[in-house]
């Protein structure tokens, strides 16, 4: 059976802009996998890659060298880093489907061409599987696509080929289909609080923000993998789709029109009471503890025909590739990853989420705090090839972190390291008590003996 793709139309349009220019382009096919169907979001053009001298691999805005001439000349590194860059952006159920190419050369035909697109995916999916709470790589199949479009004929080929085994695989023929409409999406809002206290110890070396991060990412997974969801208020059958759902909440008598768009479906989280507690109890001898708080928000898109259970899967991955993504972000941004063990108090604030407009749905940045809307302009031009104005991001979603009581604990902290450490208190309790018992000492002996003093002083002084 030959796979099928669906696509919107603006896409044949994107990458006949770039083959009418008869340059060689090279971006990632991002889209979402159901059992329903397979639909593809956008194409991203990975941007020129830069010289070594020019700054951090990680960074897109900066001057670029003269771009690849041709496939070849391609760097596999590159590719996986922009894939890497643009999954961040991906909520929850999409995924980096595989690379488009608009080349002069037949790709498919050229052993040595082949050879570079199959190293390209294969660099991409490993790098993409290094970090499992991504969820970067789809999970039900290894098969990524590669898309064609020549720039001397304008024919459009599609093929796929398994990635991740290590062995010589063959293409398979993708039927790659363009839809005139634009692809409704519902879509399912989430806002997941955290508020935990995690142990801390401090080595010699400090305490390493990364490790305590990793601390939280790990048990934030297993708290939403057990966690129950509940669509609208209940509990669903898994086996459901989801417009079969929005068909059971319409009114009979009501007539559906061409131009409804459907609403938002509310999300809750709940984790059933025997997971919230810890398998094990233990008592650990900690230097501090990480108080963790603050609330996500979770937008994701499914195809209407899509399940509950593949709903149900895409939130949870959005949730947990959200914390993740700040958490990496944050981390590099950091200059020194460790924290010293005479700081008493440290905030760390994550970038937040807001959302940037593609097509009919949205896709997320994030911003560190301080940062303009302006900002997020800047990753969608880069990242996915898109021009946006300021007014398209949306900013509420998530609010800026409310750091009114780390500034209480700050200053309480200051306070305290103002007064005298409790062993300089009781030595000066101990010597001030010494004094004050010798000074008695004297006054009794000298009230005591008062007579027999001023008899001495009164002779002493008839005798001069």
């Amino acid at each position: 059976m030959v796979r099928t793709v669906y696509s919107p139309e603006y896409c044949l349009q994107y990458l006949e802009q770039y083959a009418s220019q008869e340059n060689f382009v090279l971006g990632l096919i991002l889209g979402q996998i159901t059992e329903a169907r397979e639909n593809i979001i956008h194409l991203a053009r990975t941007p020129e890659e830069k010289s070594p001298d020019s700054g951090s691999e990680t960074s897109y805005e900066s001057e670029k060298t003269e771009s690849a001439r041709n496939l070849l000349g391609v760097s596999e590194a590159w590719v996986a880093d922009h894939a890497k860059h643009v999954t961040r952006m991906l909520p929850g159920g999409m995924f980096v489907q595989g690379i488009f190419i608009t080349s002069d050369e037949d790709i498919f035909e050229d052993p040595n061409y082949f050879s570079k697109v199959r190293s390209v995916l294969n660099y991409t999916y490993k790098a993409l599987n290094a970090n499992q709470y991504m969820y970067a790589n789809y999970p039900h199949s290894n098969d990524r696509l590669i898309l064609h479009m020549s720039t001397n004929t304008k024919v459009l080929t599609c093929k796929s080929i398994e990635v991740g085994s290590g062995k010589s695989a063959s293409m398979k023929n993708v039927d790659w289909k363009f839809v005139p409409k634009p692809q409704q999406w519902q879509r399912l809002d989430c806002y997941y609080e955290f508020d935990d206290v995690y142990p801390v110890v401090v080595k010699k070396s400090g305490i390493s923000v990364k490790q305590q991060f990793q601390q939280i990412l790990e048990s934030a997974h297993k708290t939403i993998e057990s966690s129950v969801i509940f669509i609208d208020g209940e509990l669903k059958d898994g086996s459901e789709a989801l417009e079969q759902l929005i068909k059971k909440k319409r009114p009979k008598n009501s007539v559906k029109s061409a131009q409804d768009t459907p609403k938002s479906m509310h999300v809750s989280l709940f984790v059933p009471f025997e997971n919230s507690l810890p398998e094990t109890v233990e008592y650990l001898e900690c230097d501090g503890s990480i108080h963790f708080s603050g609330v996500v928000s979770s937008s994701v898109f499914m195809y209407p025909k899509a399940t509950v259970s593949e709903t149900i899967a895409a939130i949870k991955q959005d949730i947990i590739r959200s914390l993740a993504s700040r958490f990496t972000m944050h981390c590099d941004a950091l200059i020194d990853d460790n924290l010293l063990p005479e700081e008493k108090v440290c905030f760390n604030e994550p970038p937040r989420r807001v959302l940037v407009p593609v097509s009919t749905l949205y896709l997320c940045d994030y911003l560190f705090p301080g940062e303009a809307p302006a900002e997020a302009l800047l990753s969608v031009k880069e990242l996915l090839d898109l021009q946006i104005t300021e007014a398209d991001v949306i900013c509420d979603v998530e609010t800026p972190a409310d750091t009114s009581e780390f500034d209480a604990l700050d200053r309480d902290a200051s306070s305290e390291e103002s007064l005298a450490t409790p062993q300089e208190a009781s030595q000066f309790m101990y010597i001030t008590g010494i004094c004050f018992a010798m000074f008695v000492l004297i006054v009794s002996i000298f009230v005591h003996y008062y007579d027999s003093i001023a008899l001495c002083i009164g002779q002493l002084l008839s005798r001069s």
